[in-house]
């Protein structure tokens, strides 16, 4: 019995370690984004109520900007 327990650890610690580590968060570029943007020349439509829009632009996606969160660490 006690072979079985440390048989079934082991596997479950290489398991553990053989695992696919997955990768961090990419940080937003303001140029590599993927927005849909309407052509240049093209007429924005100003819509009323609900209404299905089949091609779809985006006119403004805000200010993608990073910055580092710096805090305390919880202190009191």
């Amino acid at each position: 019995m006690w072979t079985m327990i440390a048989v079934s650890i082991a596997l479950q610690v290489v398991a553990y370690v053989l695992t696919p580590k997955p990768e961090g968060p990419k940080n937003a570029v303001a140029g590599k984004l993927d927005i849909p943007h309407p052509p240049m020349g093209e007429e924005i439509p100003v819509i009323f109520g609900k209404v299905w829009v089949k091609e779809a632009g985006v006119i403004y996606y805000g200010n993608p900007q990073t910055k580092k969160i710096q805090s305390e660490g919880g202190k009191k």
